[in-house]
């Protein structure tokens, strides 16, 4: 005997597929939101982030290896304050390039050398404006080494590297901005370097704005255009190079005369007035 198409076991066999269909269309139509919602905040995030890139980017891109140096600049990078308002003569660099920077023959960095009788001792400090290590060195000891300065005991050499990773590229930045001070105004160099390096005790890396108006308001220097135009960018990166070539792995990284501060495992003060001690009873 046939059976009739609308049995009820037929007819539940059939709701039971329109629910199954009906839950299938269901979940496609939520799996289709939820895509579509996940895409826009992709969108979003990355749209949030390219902004937030671009408003606390203060670097134009990769440095230069060629450019200019400023006047006071030696060989190495460094910059020699002979008192805390005068700078050396520098070795007239003119136009440099990072990239072609050779590594030194001699063990320790060149300039790193034994006091000739009769002269003062010679303090180099290899320092990264974004090294917290660096910024309780000057807030410690920058007020002394001024003393020492207009004293007479001692001369002072600077070589501002960019070894610390940041997104602004803050190092560099402010090793620029170093560079400025010096050549546009260099009885502030000494005063500068220490108060932008100090500055890392308590705060975090500085804009260039703040890099301007520090120069602008507390040293009455207009460095504004060379600091944004990164004039001296290339001469950081020559700096860095030669630093990296000597064999100096971090910062701060502080000789007086041929000895490692580090090396000696002595207070820096008293490691100093050794020294000025010798040169003393020289005199």
């Amino acid at each position: 005997m046939a059976r009739s198409s609308d049995s009820p076991r037929s007819a539940n066999a059939r709701e039971q597929a329109r629910k199954m269909q009906q839950e299938q269309e269901r979940k496609q139509k939520l799996t289709s939101v939820l895509l579509r919602v996940g895409v826009v905040v992709v969108a979003l995030a990355v749209v949030v982030g390219l902004t937030l890139f671009v408003l606390n980017r203060d670097d134009s891109g990769a440095a230069p290896s060629e450019g200019p140096a400023p006047a006071a600049a030696n060989e190495q990078g460094g910059i020699v304050l002979t008192s805390s308002t005068e700078l050396a003569e520098g070795d007239e660099l003119g136009q440099i390039d990072a990239s072609n920077v050779e590594d030194p023959e001699s063990e320790l960095p060149p300039g790193v050398a034994e006091r000739e009788a009769g002269e003062v001792p010679h303090i180099i400090i290899y320092s990264d404006a974004y090294c917290i290590h660096c910024a309780n060195f000057e807030a410690e000891h920058s007020a002394q080494m001024d003393e020492w300065l207009e004293e007479g005991l001692i001369t002072l050499e600077y070589r501002s590297v960019s070894y610390l990773g940041s997104s602004t590229n803050y190092p560099a930045r402010a090793a620029n901005a170093f560079a400025c001070m010096a050549e546009e105004s260099p009885e502030s160099y000494s005063g500068y370097v220490a108060q932008v390096t100090a500055n890392r005790v308590n705060n975090d890396e500085m804009s260039n704005d703040q890099l301007t108006e520090l120069a602008s308001e507390t040293f009455d220097a207009d460095l504004g255009e060379c600091i944004e135009d990164g004039t001296y960018r290339a001469f950081a990166s020559y700096t860095t190079r030669h630093a990296q070539a000597a064999g100096i792995e971090g910062t701060p990284s502080v000789y007086v005369d041929e000895v490692s501060w580090a090396d000696s495992e002595r207070p820096f003060r008293e490691l100093v007035e050794e020294h000025i001690e010798e040169y003393q009873s020289e005199s």
